[in-house]
């Protein structure tokens, strides 16, 4: 892992070119005596503005007596934790050195070459995108492999590449494992991840902001920056001797090198060796000087001149025990520390060198670095000076002049002492000796990655369009053209303008910028970004939890902790080294030579971006380097001996290799990975931006490196990182694992060693011993002097809290070493059981070894139990044995030997059954026939020997050889026993002894687990004679099975019994005949369908033949089922008198059962008519469900009756539940029939058609209004008109009310229908003469089944729902009327229109069956028809406003809002229009809702339009003033006005608001007329009315009430005697009628009688269109719609009248029929008077 070196506050040192320099302090200019050389250049890359850019504030602090220390001044945490390589640490350096408020702005200074500010961009600042564009930037490209074996400059050699395939990435530290020992001898080694993987990158590039680094390359190489600092001290060691204007040496007009030949010389052993020697000429040609005349004095003159006083006073300082600034010291307080850190790191130091801070103060240089070179002229300085670029003014220089220092001596202290004060400027012995301990970085800028993305682009593309890489120039307008085709997935090229820029030539232009003294470039760099405070590229478990790539060991936050890395087991997190580092580079930008914090491994990844070139050192090579560099700039080490920890220094690799160290090199690309080395240095640089991560993780053999990182840190006293016995400690605690104690134990074991030296050494001064058990904080075992970590044991004292090893004891106060003690973390013993049982566990491999090499010593044939053992106990270690795999091969092998031994040793008894007996116990040579019998030996006798020969090469021994040696013998004497019996000779003997002999082998050869052949032949002749004397008895007794037959077949032909033996020839015939008929029971059994007749065959033919048992037992069974199944198919299809009748279900079942495997004729009979059965039952299901669709023609009831019928007649056996459900319901149906009133006995059917039509046509909703003709008069439905000229009319006219009728219709009844109340009392007959309230009781009464199929059911429910729609309309008129001031001979048409539907109808109709509304409306109608004509009315109008914006013109922008115009910041806001009077108003003035996202034209209406259409606005309220009305609470009730036509200005009295309100000026207002206005109008005086918070008219007055709307509004109790809910509506349901409040003025019109149609009166104006809501055409669905609802209905689906001629509750006298009877009272009571 890499990082940049700290940042300094104080930039004097900082990239400097060794040729330029400043004037002096004191006003001196130094000449410039050749005028030939280059001109000197500063280039910044700062010179490019780029937004989103921020410079960094830098702290500025001074003190009182302006010397600058802020140590002081310093805070921060108490931490003592080392600061992370000191990478950060130079930012102290800006409270490190005061600001001089009178030296010169850096932009204003300029050197005496006339050093030229290059400014590559002019302009404003370059746009910048706030994310950065990843398809900018190179990412990784598996795909493109990078060609080998190309040359590098300087010759380096590539360190190697390792492309790792899918299964070797899993493990990333076994990879590393398993490459170091190669990759280590380069110091680095790169990795390729394979194809497939791939690493998110996460960051969010908008949001990530991190702060740079300034570094100028040509300050940062070691040799330049010493020369720099030489000159320098040289400047002013001459400057104090009196010489003011030193003049530089030439020699043939060229300049005298002074540090190159003052180290030459040095080389050469010195002034006086070089003297001696006559080297002076040696050395002008080595630097360049040949041919000159005198050189070897002019060399000589020069040095002496020069060189030698100062050389002189060097060496006398450095003799003086007071002056030399090279005194030991603390090493901090030479080394550069972060801002972060600096106040803790102060307060370390403080704590442990106490007030012996002997480091000489910081060194104060000018501004810029040359101080000898010839005079020039003055003001062509200060012209230079006026020629700085504007970009160098934003970085204030912050280093001090000489006289800025403020450091004090006594005179008399000084050598030698002086005696009186100087004059001017005087410097001391650190400025003189001691100059470059300061170098450091300045801060840059912070930035997006987008913003340093353009800053970087920028400067590459102007950098080598100015500088293009050799071999390449441009033509004549100065850009170089390509060449070839490039590739454009090549990640090594790079096209800036046509200019072509491969990897090597950044490369060289890298190291040319680094050495060159004229160019001074300066870049910056994104180093050390906390991953914890900016976050990591790669996504971890706390921020992306999902995401599987957090979990992968190669995601750097993973690698740290993984189980094989050593850091897991630091207790604390490490920024930068246990948590990812991130890296944001430059084109140019680098990082220096450095090693890793305690020589740990590190990883590098690049995660997109251009090259990074990285150069390595070996580990091995590590000495050899820091010599090389301390050879090169031993001044820079003299200062500051440390400088290799502070990342600020570069050595070209060329100088490298020729001081014979080794130097390799490889570049980076986006997508790898680049592992360095334990101690390896490396350093590099950046082709462009790129982002890289960075940690460290440590593996076993690393421990080694932290010790002697650890020693080499207490020698310059740096600041470890942690503790390294902690570390082991830890380990200890936390992995017992014996692969970790074989690593540990040596590195515990010096642990211990140096542990007790140290408590030995410490005890031996008289300290006493104070154990503690728990451990402190860090700080409180760290030396405050070395700075090492004391973990185990602290010297510390009761005065102080510092702690100091053992080392430094006398550097920790003042007291007696007996107030002194040392504090233990582990006592002595403890230490020492932590090192044992790290030992024992260490020892536990090589102890099992010992243990088998033991037993394989002891005994060439080792136990096989012992090997065992031994074995058992390897598998229990946890550890790799290599000797257990060979050990477990050999067991393996001897227990599959003594197994094969154990198959002849062991005999296996096998659990079958023997075969029978037939009733004896054994044979006649005493068989054995019980269950248990032992198997016959498998393996062989020559099997046996080949064992034993095999055991005599496996080299162990065990009991079962000799077990085995013993049963051969016994084998072969068996075997010659049975050779013996075999022979001729022995079968001419008796054959009775001989089979007996024969016998008694067998029984000893049976206790052999071997199988001997001759014991075989043997076996076979005794079963040869037990097989015919067990034939010659079974064959006698004639009762063998099939399967015995079988048997002694088979026993025959074991035995190879010859086929001509009479008895076998038997046997045969008998097998023969047996397997004939078991294969024809077979074949019977087999077959899917089987007959009854079949099987009883079968069964027959088996007496005079062997048979199986077993088969016999199957066809029996077989041929009884079959049999069972016909008796019960049978049974069921002629049932016996009063038996049980099963259910069809049970039949079916029976019949499924049956045909599975039989064909029985009587269980088909029995499944066609299941079948039946089954069909009637779901049909009968689906019709109680009403699910069954009827698709026959007719009638579904007679189809029914035809089911019933079939039923009765075929189906009587079962019980079918379905059906008899069925069959209730039509006997309930026929009976409900017969209930209808319009049923016909005669015909056996129901007449409902012709009602039906009728009710139709007289129940129509949109019939309700009586019709607009005068000629409708009739009590038909056809107009009664005027007869054609010269024709007579039939008509005839009703005296009393004028009524014209057709002759046909008034010659039915003889009198007027409207008058006559006998057409409506019964005493003329009609057809229909029911009531209709009895109708819904029949309805809701019916069956289910008449309910779902019934037309007449159907029918009757629409005569019920639609006569009750008019019943209710007509009770509601009715009520309506019966108030006497609501009787007017207006109605006259409406009451005919009634009674017309009520004629047609015929039954009577209302919802009680003692009422009938035809008799009242026929008695309301002649009280109508007996009054005079109303009179004619003016129509009415409503009123009319004309509002201020109505008045006003349109505004700049087109639009005419709410505001009017008086908010001119609203001119230009989004308008809308309105679709009425398409004017523009303000969304936001009008509160309307505007939808961003919906591109279509809003609809809106404004509040102007919502006035004027009486319509409430949606968006907010809106309040209308009048402006004659200046009360605030006062406002129009607009509404009101319109509703009631008002022609007079009505107000209301409203509360603030609280909500969105619209206030609208009302400029003028039209009246309105109101429809009951007469000839006499109001006064004009009339005061307008009030209207309390808008409620209601604060007075009232009495009113005509408007026609009512009976036809869809249900009344409730109140409504019988008040207005319908119409008249007076809610004010959201207000519809246009005369106001409530405003009193009318009629003039009444004399009565007179009309006799013709034409002098009916005219419809009354006033009565508007009844408002209807067209209803569904399902009677049982409908519900008017704008009415109150009902209460609660008594039966589902009902309307409230229906539900009360059902309901068995009583009567309200208080309802509406209550009210209706009362009117019917006054009606008889008036027809009595006239004598009706």
């Amino acid at each position: 892992m890499h990082g940049s070196p700290p940042s300094r506050g104080t930039p004097a040192r900082r990239g400097r070119s060794p040729r330029s320099s400043t004037a002096s302090p004191g006003g001196i200019a130094l000449p410039v005596q050749n005028s030939a050389k280059p001109p000197n250049t500063f280039t910044t890359c700062l010179s490019i503005s780029v937004e989103g850019a921020v410079p960094i504030e830098r702290l500025e602090i001074t003190s009182a007596n302006g010397n600058g220390d802020a140590s002081a001044q310093a805070s921060g945490s108490d931490s003592k934790r080392a600061p992370r390589k000191s990478k950060t640490d130079a930012i102290a350096a800006l409270q490190s050195h005061a600001q001089s408020s009178g030296q010169e702005d850096l932009a204003d200074m300029v050197n005496e070459d006339g050093a030229i500010q290059i400014n590559l961009r002019e302009g404003p600042p370059i746009p910048v995108k706030p994310a950065l564009d990843m398809s900018t930037v190179k990412t990784p490209n598996r795909q493109w492999e990078a060609p080998q074996n190309v040359e590098r400059p300087f010759g380096l050699t590539d360190c190697p590449v390792f492309r790792p395939t899918l299964e070797q990435f899993k493990d990333p530290l076994a990879y590393i494992k398993s490459i170091s020992e190669k990759a280590k001898a380069y110091g680095m080694c790169k990795i390729v991840p394979p194809l497939g993987w791939e690493m998110p990158f996460v960051t969010d590039t908008e949001r990530f902001r991190f702060k740079t680094r300034l570094q100028r390359l040509n300050s940062i190489e070691a040799s330049s920056r010493a020369k720099v600092n030489y000159l320098e001290q040289l400047y002013r060691f001459h400057k104090q001797q009196g010489n003011p204007r030193v003049v530089v040496p030439t020699i043939n007009h060229k300049p005298l090198d002074l540090w190159l030949l003052r180290k030459e010389v040095q080389k050469q052993g010195g002034y006086e060796m070089v003297t001696r020697n006559k080297k002076w000429a040696d050395l002008g040609r080595l630097l360049g000087y040949s041919g000159i005349p005198g050189l070897s004095t002019q060399m000589k003159n020069s040095y002496t001149r020069v060189i030698l006083p100062y050389e002189h006073y060097r060496e006398r300082v450095s003799k003086s025990s007071t002056l030399s600034p090279n005194k030991p010291r603390d090493s901090q307080l030479n080394t550069n520390t972060n801002i972060q850190t600096a106040g803790k790191l102060r307060r370390l130091s403080a704590t442990s060198a106490g007030d012996d801070n002997d480091s000489p103060p910081p060194s104060p240089l000018t501004v810029t670095s040359s101080p000898l070179s010839d005079p020039s002229d003055e003001g062509e300085s200060k012209n230079a000076g006026r020629g700085r670029g504007a970009v160098a003014r934003m970085r204030r220089n912050t280093r001090h002049s000489p006289h800025d220092q403020s450091a004090c001596f006594h005179m008399f202290c000084l050598d030698p002492p002086l005696t009186t004060i100087p004059k001017g400027q005087w410097f001391c012995h650190t400025c003189l000796c001691g100059t470059g301990a300061d170098f450091g970085f300045d801060e840059g800028e912070e930035h997006s990655l987008s913003s340093f993305q353009a800053r970087d682009l920028e400067f590459r593309r102007q950098w080598f369009k100015r500088h293009p890489p050799a071999g390449r120039q441009g033509n004549d307008d100065g850009d170089v053209k390509m060449a070839a085709p490039l590739d454009p997935d090549d990640p090594r090229i790079n096209v800036f303008d046509d200019v072509v820029v491969t990897e090597t030539d950044v490369e060289n232009e890298f190291w040319r910028l680094v050495q060159s003294q004229h160019e001074t470039v300066e870049v910056e760099y994104g180093a050390d970004v906390h991953s914890t405070t900016h976050g990591s590229g790669m996504p971890t478990l706390e921020t992306h939890p999902l995401e599987s790539s957090s979990k992968d060991p190669w995601n750097l936050n993973n690698i740290p902790i993984l189980p094989d890395s050593l850091l897991r087991y630091i207790k604390s997190d490490i920024s930068g080294m246990t948590v990812p580092w991130t890296y944001v580079g430059m084109v140019f930008s680098t990082f220096c030579w450095h090693n890793e914090d305690h020589y740990t491994y590190s990883i590098n990844y690049m995660h997109w971006g251009e090259t990074k070139t990285w150069y390595s050192i070996p580990g091995a090579d590590a000495d050899k380097f820091e010599a090389a560099i301390r050879r090169e700039a031993p001044d820079l080490f003299e200062v500051q001996p440390d400088l290799l920890f502070q990342l600020v220094t570069l050595m070209n690799p060329n100088r490298i290799r020729d001081a014979g160290v080794d130097v390799y090199a490889c570049n980076q690309r986006a997508g790898e990975f680049v592992i360095t080395f334990p101690k390896a240095y490396h350093a590099g640089f950046n082709h462009g931006l790129n982002f890289n991560e960075a940690v460290n993780f440590a593996l076993p053999d690393w421990l080694p490196f932290d010790l002697d990182c650890v020693r080499r840190y207490q020698e310059h006293r740096k600041l470890p990182v942690f503790s390294h016995d902690e570390l082991l400690i830890t380990i200890t605690q936390q992995n017992q694992s014996i692969q970790t104690a074989l690593w540990l134990n040596d590195n515990l074991q010096e642990m211990m060693v140096r542990e007790r030296r140290i408590r030995d050494k410490a005890r031996s001064l008289g300290l006493k011993d104070r154990p503690e058990k728990t451990d402190r904080p860090e700080d409180q075992y760290q030396c405050s002097f070395c700075k090492v970590f004391c973990y185990l044991s602290q010297i510390t004292c009761d005065c102080t809290t510092k702690v100091v090893c053992v080392d430094h004891i006398d550097e920790l106060c003042k007291c007696p070493m007996t107030n002194r003690y040392l504090r233990l973390r582990f006592d002595d013993t403890e230490i020492q059981d932590i090192q044992m049982k790290v030992s024992d566990r260490a020892a536990i491999p090589s102890t099992w070894r010992a243990k088998l090499d033991r037993l394989l010593m002891e005994s060439a044939r080792p136990s096989l139990r012992s090997l065992r053992a031994l074995m058992a106990e390897g598998e229990r270690i946890n550890y790799p044995l290599s000797e257990l795999h060979a050990l477990r091969k050999c067991v393996v092998r001897a227990n599959e030997w003594v197994d094969t031994a154990n198959s002849f040793l062991i005999r296996k008894v096998s659990r079958k059954r023997a075969r029978k007996s037939r009733g004896r116990t054994s044979g006649p040579s005493g068989e054995i026939t019980g269950e248990e019998v032992t198997d016959k030996p498998e393996r062989t006798l020559d099997e046996l020997y080949t064992a034993l020969s095999e055991v005599e090469d496996l080299g162990f021994d065990c009991q079962e050889i000799n077990a085995l040696k013993a049963l051969a013998n016994e084998a072969q004497k068996t075997r010659e026993k049975a050779r013996a019996l075999l022979r001729p000779s022995s079968a001419a003997r008796d054959r009775e002894a001989f089979v007996q002999e024969c016998e008694r082998l067998l029984i000893e050869g049976s206790t052999l687990n071997v199988l001997v052949d001759e014991l075989v032949e043997i076996e076979k002749i005794v079963s040869r004679e037990q097989l015919l004397k067990e034939l010659e008895e079974e064959l006698e007794d004639g009762q063998l099975s099939l399967e015995d037959i079988r048997q002694f077949a088979a026993r025959a032909s074991q035995c190879e019994l010859s086929t001509d033996n009479p008895q076998m020839v038997v046997l045969s015939r008998m097998l023969h005949a047996g397997e004939e008929w078991e294969a024809r029971v077979k074949d019977v059994l087999g077959r899917p369908l089987k007959t009854v007749e079949e099987l009883d065959e079968t069964a027959q033919g088996r007496s005079s033949v062997p048979v199986d048992v077993e088969l016999v037992d199957r066809l029996v069974a077989t041929l009884v089922r079959a049999k069972d199944y016909e008796k019960q198919a049978k049974a069921w299809l002629m049932p016996e008198p009063n038996a049980v009748k099963p259910k069809v279900q049970e039949a079916a079942k029976l019949v499924t059962r049956a045909e599975k495997d039989f064909n029985i004729p009587a269980v088909q009979d029995l499944k066609r008519t299941v079948d039946f059965a089954l069909d009637l039952e779901a049909r009968c299901d689906a019709v109680l469900k009403n699910r069954y669709e009827h698709t026959d023609e007719g009638d579904i009831f007679q189809t029914m009756l035809q089911w019933r019928k079939y039923a009765k007649e075929h189906l009587t056996m079962f019980t079918l539940l379905n059906f008899d459900k069925l069959d209730k319901q039509l006997v309930q149906h026929a009976r409900w029939l017969e209930g209808l009133p319009w049923y016909c006995r005669q015909h056996q059917e129901a007449h409902g058609q012709a009602i039906l039509e009728d009710v139709i046509e007289s129940t129509r909703p949109e019939d309700d209004l009586p019709p607009n003709d005068e000629y409708f008069t009739c009590i038909c439905t056809t107009p009664v008109r005027p007869p054609a000229a010269g024709t007579v009319s039939d008509a005839v006219q009703c005296d009393h009310c004028f009524a014209r009728f057709h002759g046909v219709c008034a010659a039915n009844g003889g009198s007027c229908p409207f008058c006559d109340h006998h057409h409506w009392n019964g005493t003329i007959h009609k057809e229909r003469s029911w009531h209709w309230c009895y109708l819904p009781t029949i309805l809701m009464h019916a069956p289910d089944v008449t309910k779902n199929y019934s037309e007449d059911w159907k029918q009757l429910e629409i005569i019920v729902h639609r006569v009750d729609r008019l019943s209710q309309v007509i009770g509601q008129f009715l009520s309506f009327a019966s108030q006497p001031v609501n009787q007017r001979a207006d109605y006259i048409p409406q009451v005919r229109h009634y009674m017309r539907k009520l004629y047609r109808i015929q039954f009577a109709v209302s919802p009680n069956p003692e009422v009938s509304f035809g008799l009242d409306l026929a008695g309301l109608h002649r009280i109508l028809a007996g009054q005079p004509a109303p009179v004619r009315v003016k129509k009415r109008r409503r009123p009319k406003f004309t509002f201020g914006q109505d008045v006003d013109k349109d505004w700049t922008d087109g639009t005419r809002c709410i505001c009017r115009g008086r908010t001119p910041y609203l001119a230009g806001y989004h308008p809308v229009e309105c679709e009425l009077c398409s004017k523009l108003y303000h969304a936001g003035c009008v509160f309307y809702p505007l939808d961003p996202m919906n591109a279509t034209r809003p609809r809106f209406m404004c509040p102007l339009c919502c006035i004027r259409k009486n319509r409430a606005y949606p968006y907010s309220e809106v309040r209308v003033r009048h402006i004659d009305n200046p009360a605030q609470e006062m406002y129009v009730d607009t509404r009101e006005m319109l509703e009631t036509f008002s022609k007079d200005m009505i107000y209301m009295r409203l509360p603030p608001p609280y909500t969105q309100t619209l206030f609208i000026e009302l400029i003028r207002f039209v009246p309105g007329v109101p429809e009951n206005v007469g000839p006499r109008k109001l006064s004009p005086s009339t005061p307008p009315v009030v209207i309390e918070n808008g409620r209601g008219p604060a007075s009232t007055g009495a009113s005509n009430p408007p026609p009512p709307p009976w036809t869809n509004q249900l009344w409730s109790n109140a409504g019988a005697t008040a207005p319908p809910p119409l008249a007076r509506p809610p004010d959201h349901l207000r519809s246009p009628h005369p106001s409530s409040h405003i009193t009318p003025q009629a003039t009444p019109q004399p009565s007179r009688k009309r006799k013709y149609p034409d002098e009916m009166p005219p419809p009354d104006e006033r009565v508007p269109p009844v408002p209807y809501s067209p209803a569904p055409r399902s009677p049982k669905r409908r519900q008017a719609s704008h009415t109150p609802q009902p209460a609660p209905r008594t039966s589902q689906g009902l309307s409230p009248s229906l539900a009360m001629m059902l309901s068995p509750n009583p009567v309200d006298t208080h309802g509406p029929n209550y009210v209706l009877r009362l009117f019917r009272s006054d009606l008889r009571r008036e027809s009595s008077s006239l004598g009706l």
